[in-house]
């Protein structure tokens, strides 16, 4: 694989036999890494949401990440960023460390850029992770977006408040970038 290469990956929808992977990638504090959110969503809660809607609604969606053999590795997720416009926030997760650093989040975040921008009438999208987030920051640039901003002492975790770092990107920066990320 060359430095610019990403693995080929796929989004699908959650599958009930997703689930169990799904629920140890949110409880289990090794899969969850230092920069998940401080709560952890209980199972029952997990299976709720998937019998209501499958992670798949207007307000919010998910999206099972699966590497070429057909393996899921992690999941992305979108949702609206402010009640009154139409930007959407993303976020990716690797779940088992052994896949972190190969590309698929890279590859993932990529491959939901287009398809939401692509498929929905938006112009913005946008995500938030901790300056001390290395790989994420390195993620959302892959991906094409630029960061716009420190948000100071805007999450609250392990008992104390923690900035964080705000990027954006509008369907004019995907275009441009379209070109680049084909070669």
């Amino acid at each position: 694989m060359t430095p610019t290469a990403l693995p080929a990956i796929t989004l699908r929808h959650v599958r009930e036999d997703d689930m169990p992977l799904l629920i140890r990638a949110v409880t289990d504090p090794a899969w969850r890494g230092a920069f998940a959110p401080g709560r952890i969503t209980a199972p029952a809660t997990l299976w709720q949401r998937f019998r209501d809607n499958g992670f798949s609604s207007e307000d919010t969606e998910r999206l099972m990440v699966v590497n070429a053999e057909g393996r899921v590795v992690g999941d992305v997720v979108h949702f609206l960023a402010h009640r009154y416009s139409t930007a959407r926030e993303i976020g990716w997760s690797i779940y088992d460390p052994a896949d972190r650093c190969k590309g698929y989040g890279s590859a993932a975040a990529r491959a939901l850029v287009d398809y939401l921008f692509r498929s929905l009438p938006i112009h913005r999208l946008c995500c938030s992770l901790s300056p001390d987030n290395l790989a994420s920051a390195r993620v959302a640039q892959k991906a094409g977006f630029h960061c716009e901003g420190l948000m100071r002492g805007v999450v609250f975790s392990g008992g104390e408040y923690l900035d964080g770092e705000f990027y954006g990107m509008t369907r004019e920066d995907w275009r441009l970038a379209a070109g680049a990320f084909s070669e």
